[in-house]
């Protein structure tokens, strides 16, 4: 396959414009399709979920002002009292009182009233004939289990009244004795009317028992019959479909009722919608792969092969590719283009090979100039000194005093740029001595370096330099002077303290320090040098920080990677 591409040019730009179009074609029209179809169902989500407390809402509220009406009826000794009444006056004033008190609710169920017995007395409802219910079980057994509640119970096989749902609560008298039972009964309508609202014709709602039998079903649960489905469901072990035909499921409980409800809404995509998108998207992508094929066709003549491989190899060279080169199989124009960009490319190529050698060159004999430079007068200053020592006196100090000028210039004539942390400050400690001579032990040199970091590699003369200026500088006026090198490590970083107890750095000097401007520090070259070399080795995060310490002096921090 992809010899073939190759060998014809036609195919490459077909391949090519599919790459462009097509693919981008499919994955946006994908992408999109799946953000929208997200969002469409993110908030259908949230409008059920809207929905659902709605339907709750009123459930809770009818059932709540149901349970309200029949305490009410149970706390009225106007109706208890008068329930075994005979008299026909009697029970004209209690059923007075009774249908007053159920007035607000009648519209959402029927309310009775029976006896001890089991024998309705008092009722709203319009059926004529007498009524009984068995005490022995059933909703009224229920009521007297629980006589301080309003109980809901299934009708087991709906009667003739349409009766759905019963609820019962117990009548006591003060003594806890029996009096009778107040029972309200629930039928479709009713439901209705407490939806009302709430469903729209598309919609349903299944309000089930504690044993997901259903009480009723409303809108097109009914048809669906989506309890029972529920139930069988749930008694062969199986999860609750999410969906059922074309239509979302969404069960929760109806408060503290012990019943459920169960929602259905048209789903919002379909299978037959998402097949109706990705059918227009499949018929989008053959028309862009129709037009590949036509615009292939039509450019495959011109010559834009040679300005695209122009293009590529400038996009190369400017990514930093400077070996790039157009393969030059041409005699006319663009052979001549090609031709005059490879030589642009060497010339390019040689030119940045020259910065970078004389940069490396620079930065090399920059570094060793300022090594070279490091306190030439230092030198000048000890043999001044040997000489009028030698001159005064034949004492043993110069002895020490050639001893270690000798290995302060076998280190500085080295030709090694760097060396072990131990072998510097073995070159500060030379120098110190001789220092301490010529100072006539005017000051004492202390230093703590873990033994871990003896190895260390550091720039040669960095920290001599800063030894220098401290005896020279900070301990110019000082008896007893004190100076101490301080070695640590700290998140791969090493750092090399020097502190002394001397008169202190002033505030302006110690800014023009700490700016590392080349002019502000023309007087303090062996400061800039040991900064500078440092940084053109390390980075522009290490060098030299100047304080000046709470107890007086001052403290130079030398910063460097830890390497070894």
């Amino acid at each position: 396959m992809k010899y073939l591409i190759r060998k014809s040019f036609k195919r490459k730009q077909l391949v090519c414009f599919l790459a462009v179009a097509l693919l981008p074609l499919l994955a946006t029209s994908i992408f999109l399709t799946a953000i929208v179809k997200s969002k469409v169902e993110s908030d259908y989500e949230k409008e059920v979920e809207r929905q659902a407390e709605k339907a709750d809402a009123a459930l809770m509220q009818v059932f709540d002002s149901l349970r309200q009406t029949a305490e009410l009826i149970c706390e009225n000794k106007k109706i208890t009292a008068l329930i075994d009444e005979t008299d026909s006056w009697e029970r004209g004033r209690a059923y007075t009182e009774f249908y007053d008190e159920t007035m607000e609710m009648r519209q959402y169920a029927q309310f009775d009233i029976y006896n001890r017995a089991g024998e309705c007395v008092y009722s709203t409802g319009s059926r004529t004939g007498k009524r009984t219910l068995p005490t022995y079980w059933g909703i009224l057994r229920a009521a007297q289990q629980t006589p301080q509640k309003l109980i809901f119970l299934r009708e087991g096989e709906t009667d003739e009244d349409g009766t759905l749902l019963h609820g019962a609560k117990y009548i006591a008298d003060e003594d806890g004795a029996g009096l009778g039972y107040v029972v309200v009964s629930m039928r479709s309508e009713h439901f209705a009317e407490i939806l009302r609202g709430v469903l729209s014709s598309q919609e349903g709602i299944a309000i089930l028992d504690a044993h997901w039998q259903t009480v009723c079903s409303i809108g097109t649960a009914e048809k669906e019959k989506i309890g029972t489905v529920f139930r069988q469901c749930l008694l062969r072990g199986e999860k609750l479909p999410a969906a059922y035909d074309g239509n979302g499921v969404y069960v929760s409980p109806i408060g503290e009722t012990g019943m459920y409800k169960i929602l259905l809404r048209p789903e919002v995509f379909s299978t037959d919608v998402v097949k109706t998108m990705y059918t227009v998207i499949l018929l989008m992508a053959g028309v862009c792969f129709v037009l590949c094929i036509l615009m292939a066709e039509r450019l495959s003549s011109s010559l834009t092969f040679p300005i695209r491989r122009m293009n590529d190899a400038m996009h190369r060279v400017q990514e930093g590719h400077l070996d790039t080169r157009i393969p030059v199989d041409r005699k006319d124009e663009f052979g001549q283009m090609s031709e005059n960009f490879n030589i642009m490319a060497n010339k390019l190529e040689d030119y940045m090979e020259r910065q970078v050698k004389a940069q490396q060159e620079l930065n090399a004999s920059h570094i060793a100039m300022m090594q070279a430079q490091m306190n030439p007068h230092f030198l000048y200053n000890t043999l001044d000194t040997m000489k009028w020592l030698a001159k005064a006196n034949h004492i043993p100090e110069i002895a020490t005093m050639s001893a270690g000028l000798a290995r302060i210039l076998r280190t500085s004539i080295s030709a090694e740029q760097f060396i072990r942390l131990k072998e510097e400050l073995d070159f500060v400690k030379s120098y110190v001595e001789i220092q301490k001579i010529r100072y006539s032990d005017r000051f004492r040199y202390e230093i703590s370096v873990p033994q871990s970091l003896e190895a260390c590699i550091v720039p040669k003369l960095v920290v001599q330099p800063i030894v220098e200026n401290a005896i020279i500088h900070g301990l110019e006026e000082c008896e007893d002077g004190l100076i101490q090198v301080t070695v640590c490590e700290k998140e791969e970083t090493l750092y090399i303290e020097v502190k002394d107890n001397g008169c202190g750095i002033p505030e302006d000097v110690m800014e023009c320090l700490n700016s590392k401007d080349r002019e502000a520090l023309a007087g303090h070259i062996g400061f800039y040098n040991v900064d500078t070399i440092i940084r053109l080795h390390y980075g522009e995060q290490y060098g030299l920080h100047v304080s000046r310490p709470k107890e007086g002096g001052t403290r130079v921090q030398i910063a460097l990677p830890v390497r070894y």
